[in-house]
C-alpha cells in the first residue's frame, strides 16, 4: 500500500480522526441505535477526509485498504466499548445511588469500619491507626475514582486501535509487496497527475490562417 498523499492520510491519523468524531456523538445515542449511528459517522467522516485526499493525488488502491481497515477491522472492535462507555456514564458508573452524598457517606463509614477491623486484627502486621481513615477517605472518593478507571480503560483502547493500524500499515508497507503490485500502485499514482481537472480542452493559440490570394492592397 503506497500513501503519495501525505502522512495526514496514514492509518493511524484517519482512524483518530474517525473515532474522534464518533466519540462526539455517541453519547447521545440509545443503546439500540449506536452501531448504526457510529458506523453512519464514521462513513460520514471518511467521505469529508476522501475529498481531501483525491484532491492531494491519492491512489484508489490505498483509499480501499485503508477504507477497510476502519470500516472492517477497527470499528467493530470499538462500537461494543462505546456502547459500554456510554452505558457507564448515563448509570453514573455503577455507582450505588450514582455516588450522591448519601452514598458517599455510607462508602466512608464502610471504609472506616473495615480498616478499623484490619488494624483489630491481630494476624495483620498494621500498626498504624491512620489507616482507617486513610480507608475512609478512599471510600469518600469511591465514585471518582471508579470514574477514572472506567475513563482510563476506554481511552487506552481507543489509543490501542490506532496503534495496532499504524503498526499494521507500516508492517504491510515493508513485508509482502510484489514488485507488479508497486508498478500497478505507481502507474495508478502516474494516472493521477496526468489526468486534468476539468474536462474542457485548452484554448488553441495557432495564429489565425490567411486564405491565399488575399493579400494587402
Amino acid at each position: 500500500m503506497l500513501n503519495v498523499a501525505g502522512s495526514s492520510f496514514d492509518f493511524g491519523n484517519v482512524l483518530f480522526a474517525v473515532l474522534q468524531e464518533c466519540e462526539h456523538v455517541r453519547r447521545a445515542l440509545l443503546p439500540n441505535e449506536a452501531q448504526g449511528r457510529l458506523m453512519e459517522a464514521a462513513r460520514r467522516k471518511l467521505a469529508e477526509i476522501r475529498e481531501s485526499y483525491v484532491e492531494n493525488g491519492g491512489t484508489p488502491a490505498y483509499w480501499e485498504e485503508l477504507e477497510r481497515e476502519v470500516l472492517e477491522t477497527s470499528l467493530p472492535a470499538y462500537i461494543p466499548d462505546a456502547i459500554e462507555q456510554t452505558r457507564l456514564e448515563k448509570s453514573g458508573y455503577d455507582v450505588w445511588r450514582r455516588g450522591d452524598a448519601s452514598a458517599r457517606v455510607v462508602f466512608a463509614l464502610a471504609g472506616l469500619i473495615l480498616g478499623g477491623l484490619i488494624i483489630a486484627a491481630p494476624f495483620i502486621p498494621i500498626w498504624e491507626d491512620a489507616f482507617a481513615f486513610v480507608l475512609a477517605v478512599c471510600g469518600l472518593l469511591y465514585p471518582e475514582v471508579k470514574q477514572l478507571v472506567a475513563d482510563f480503560r476506554h481511552s487506552r483502547q481507543l489509543n490501542r486501535m490506532i496503534a495496532e493500524a499504524e503498526k499494521y500499515q507500516k508492517n504491510a508497507r515493508i513485508h509482502y509487496v510484489s514488485e507488479a503490485r508497486l508498478e500497478k500502485e505507481l502507474d495508478a499514482v502516474g494516472r493521477v497527475e496526468q489526468t486534468p481537472e476539468t474536462g474542457e480542452e485548452a484554448p488553441s493559440h495557432q495564429p489565425p490562417h490567411r486564405e491565399k490570394g488575399k493579400g494587402r492592397r
